[in-house]
């Protein structure tokens, strides 16, 4: 798809954009000189112009800024987004005192003709913040997880797709697994960070025809409802901080909210001259809001995961209900000035008010800002950097464990055969 894909004609006259399909049929093959002198700088000057476009799209956000307002919407069931405003400058909470968790683990795959090897670990790191600046550490179940090691075998004939979906499950159950039996050993934690989303993987894994799986995904669902628990009763905050992320959720639900304010030639004009649905399509949501923030600003709350509600809706799994029975909400955080915004997600009971998600957010926020800019490129919170630097596989570390496995089976005559790909002689 490109730009021309999404324009009229005379849209894209007045852009001056140009695009570079050819028909693969047609010219099967370009010369390196076709490539150099023309068509590469084709695709870059259509880039360009995206790009300006793009800027002056955000510009004129910022130019009606106060008129985008959502107040009269946010009650309706249908509308996701949940507060009147875009964006909210907010300011950094004194942190002292404070008991911060993160979780991450890593799995590294071995994979063989006719059998596959999984190693996993996972790690949760605790920073108990003496003042803004310093913390003192303490690392779950040790210092480099070497007590909290998980190794999986296939040996049966599976494609790739479902040994991968298995360890992705394993890992998951070991993280949040050893954030339940840190929550019962240890008091006063303040706010747990979760690398990735608060909430379970794809939900349809529910309805897998492989068995194992199915039984598997259960117990994980069953550890995620533990977790949501242990957090009510104890105080937590619980968030997900999603580094990088392709969706264009927020993006859309804006578009779609920008319609219903009805923009016209005497409301909100600039949106209709620069044909922004068209426009809007070529934004993720990380693109959008790395344009639109500035440091310290987040985006308003909207609702995520909304799968969960589809389940709950068949009546198929009927625990379902009580697993989850809350509402899930992420918005966009800009921490530094040269880093993209973090996607973070959090949960309210679903008896609440939108009042009380706006608080919860802003709350979050202003804890969040001060232990994730302390470098203006990375913006990620500090506990959740330093459980993934833990957690991540050595190389020497992978070749002990494998190493010793191959060892026992070569002496008793089996020999692993790496495939193809992995022992060319070229």
């Amino acid at each position: 798809m490109t730009i021309r894909d999404k324009m009229t004609k005379s849209e894209l006259k007045k852009s001056k954009m140009y695009s570079h399909d050819k028909d693969i049929s047609i010219t099967p093959g370009l010369t390196k000189e076709q490539l150099l002198l023309k068509d590469l700088k084709n695709i870059a000057e259509e880039y360009l112009e995206l790009e300006r476009l793009k800027n002056n799209f955000v510009n004129i956000i910022e130019k009606n800024i106060v008129h985008i307002d959502f107040s009269e919407f946010i009650d309706f069931p249908r509308f996701f987004i949940k507060e009147e405003f875009l964006k909210k400058k907010i300011v950094s909470a004194n942190i002292r005192g404070l008991n911060v968790v993160s979780v991450d683990g890593s799995s590294v795959t071995k994979k063989y003709m006719n059998v596959d090897f999984s190693f996993l670990k996972s790690i949760a790191v605790k920073y108990y913040f003496q003042k803004n600046s310093a913390a003192k550490i303490d690392y779950y179940p040790d210092l480099s997880g070497f007590n909290n090691y998980f190794v999986q075998a296939n040996f049966l004939n599976l494609d790739e797709t479902a040994v991968e979906t298995k360890v992705s499950i394993d890992m998951n159950f070991m993280e949040i697994n050893l954030l339940n039996n840190l929550i019962r050993k240890s008091s006063g934690i303040d706010m747990i960070i979760i690398d990735g989303s608060i909430v379970i993987m794809p939900i349809n894994l529910l309805f897998s025809k492989d068995p194992e799986i199915s039984r598997k995904y259960d117990m994980l669902l069953k550890e995620y409802h533990n977790l949501y628990s242990y957090c009510k009763e104890n105080g937590i905050l619980l968030i997900g901080s999603i580094k990088d992320t392709r969706t264009s959720a927020l993006s859309h639900l804006l578009r779609d909210s920008i319609q219903l304010l009805r923009p016209s030639y005497s409301k909100l004009t600039d949106f209709v001259k620069i044909n922004y649905r068209k426009v809007m399509d070529y934004f993720s949501d990380l693109d959008l809001f790395n344009r639109v923030l500035k440091k310290s600003e987040r985006s308003c709350i909207f609702n995520c995961k909304r799968e969960i509600d589809k389940i709950r809706d068949t009546g198929i799994k009927k625990e379902i209900p009580y697993y989850f029975p809350l509402s899930f909400y992420a918005f966009y955080l800009k921490t530094t000035h040269f880093d993209t915004p973090c996607r973070i997600e959090f949960f309210m009971d679903e008896k609440h008010s939108f009042k009380k998600a706006s608080e919860k957010a802003d709350l979050i926020t202003s804890i969040l800002l001060p232990i994730s800019s302390l470098n203006e490129h990375y913006g990620l919170p500090i506990p959740q950097i330093e459980a993934h630097r833990r957690a991540v596989f050595k190389p020497k570390e992978v070749d002990l464990l494998l190493n010793n496995l191959t060892r026992t089976l070569n002496t008793h005559g089996v020999s692993l055969i790496e495939k193809r790909r992995n022992r060319r002689p070229f």
